[in-house]
């Protein structure tokens, strides 16, 4: 049964490019305005679509089934930024891999794992978990810190609350390492295919975390490294996600509100994963699940096994929204790097420690 599954989501596809019929001031418009009001960016993006007679055009539906490449018009485009606007890869992952991630996280449930970032204004369902290395400089915040969704502090005091939290942050870190077999492989080829310099990019910046981060990591209010000793010595080696990204946010059935992604680092690629059960597909008849990109004027299907890259940082975006009774069936993995790794590690500021320091 399994072999039969693995044959369905493997399978190899032809890759169609895809040039949006947007003005290309449209389309780049974020990339030069990054730090715009959050709060009134779906009326900012309609409004610019209106004023240009680009609603009520309806969207183009992408096909499915079909590796899409749009090529990005940004002008570094190729250089400092990556070459496309959107990679999508469909049914890139086998049935060992959606299932190797989805137990993972339904073991880290079942442990009693909880996020600790409650869903903002743009997420409407679960809260999703972030794990991984983050790393937003401030005056509390100078070193790369370990998200509390990944260490799962003890909730109360005492010997056996601490073992609980302990199996829950192995359970995490299982997680975590189910998604980097998958990044490691499946994700690489296919940047290495459509996007080798980006590749290179994000390998580079990777290493450079991992060495310049070498046990100078913040672990929040557990003041160290609480994994035993020899085990996870440099938790940057454990959160490598594919030595792609250094973060993951993954919840089940949530759907997104028009939104940028502005700490997702805009030199790479941010990355979605869609995982589910074949025998529980939702309805998409109205598009449900899709990727909506207003500026490109696209919606890119997503189902199970699809992987999809793309400029998350620079191009509005949502996930439109599962019927209610669909929406359990449906988990989506997004992997990311904060844009303050590469700022910080290339130009320290002045409160900087010495790890961050060419």
């Amino acid at each position: 049964m399994r072999c039969k599954r693995e044959a369905v989501i493997a399978t190899k596809h032809p890759t169609l490019t895809i040039q949006s019929t947007f003005p290309n001031h449209i389309r780049a418009r974020y990339c030069y305005r990054p730090r715009h009001n959050t709060s009134l960016i779906d009326a900012q993006v309609f409004s610019l679509l209106r004023e240009h007679a680009l609603l009520p055009v309806a969207p183009k539906v992408l096909p499915p089934g079909t590796d899409i490449l749009i090529p990005s018009t940004h002008p570094d485009a190729g250089k400092a930024r990556p070459a496309n606007w959107l990679i999508k890869k469909a049914n890139l992952l086998t049935g060992d891999h959606v299932d190797r991630i989805m137990e993972a996280f339904a073991r880290a449930l079942e442990l009693g794992c909880k996020p600790h970032i409650r869903g903002g204004e743009r997420t409407d369902g679960q809260s999703a978990f972030h794990a991984g290395a983050f790393l937003k400089p401030c005056a509390s915040k100078s070193l790369p810190w370990v998200s509390m969704d990944t260490l799962q502090p003890p909730r109360s005091s005492g010997p056996a609350a601490q073992q609980h939290s302990m199996r829950r942050m192995a359970a995490m870190v299982d997680l975590c390492l189910a998604i980097d077999s998958v990044l490691n492989t499946r994700g690489q080829n296919a940047l290495k295919r459509h996007d080798p310099r980006t590749l290179t990019r994000s390998r580079r910046l990777h290493q450079t975390i991992r060495t310049a981060s070498h046990q100078d990591v913040d672990y929040g209010r557990l003041q160290s490294n609480p994994f035993p000793p020899g085990i996870f010595d440099d938790i940057t080696r454990v959160l490598r996600f594919g030595n792609l990204r250094t973060c993951v946010a993954i919840s089940r059935g949530q759907a997104e509100k028009l939104h940028l992604d502005l700490n997702d680092d805009n030199a790479i690629y941010t990355s979605i994963m869609v995982l589910g059960k074949p025998e529980e597909l939702w309805n998409s008849s109205r598009h449900q699940g899709h990727l909506y990109l207003p500026t490109l004027g696209v919606m890119v299907p997503m189902t199970i096994g699809d992987m999809v890259f793309f400029n998350a940082s620079e191009l509005p975006q949502l996930v439109i929204k599962l019927d209610e009774a669909n929406k359990h069936r449906h988990t989506i993995v997004t992997t990311f790097t904060c844009a303050q790794m590469a700022d910080v590690l290339e130009h320290p500021p002045a409160f900087c420690l010495p790890w961050m320091r060419p």
